[in-house]
């Protein structure tokens, strides 16, 4: 093998190596970028899973309030309902 030839395979293998590095890189990068999104896309859906539990308790609060009897007779006087006067 000549000088020449040697040269011409040392340069085309570090080039080739380059390019293949930098497209891992890109690769890597970008697998970052999508495991951010992923974990801020989690996060949100934690929150308003959270949320939702903490109005579900609340509804059930007030659904027991007002299957309640005083609950219900507030419905019936917020709404124009009134007690006949012997009850």
């Amino acid at each position: 093998m000549t000088q020449d030839k040697l040269r011409k395979i040392i340069t085309a293998s570090v080039a080739a190596a380059t390019l293949l590095l930098v497209f891992l890189l890109c690769f890597l990068v970008y697998q970052w970028i999508t495991i951010a999104v992923l974990n801020k896309r989690e996060k949100a859906l934690d929150e308003e899973i959270a949320r939702l539990e903490q109005q579900n308790t609340t509804d059930q609060a007030d659904l027991e309030y007002y299957q309640s009897v005083f609950g219900k007779e507030w419905l019936a006087h917020q709404n124009g309902f009134v007690r006949p006067e012997g009850k």
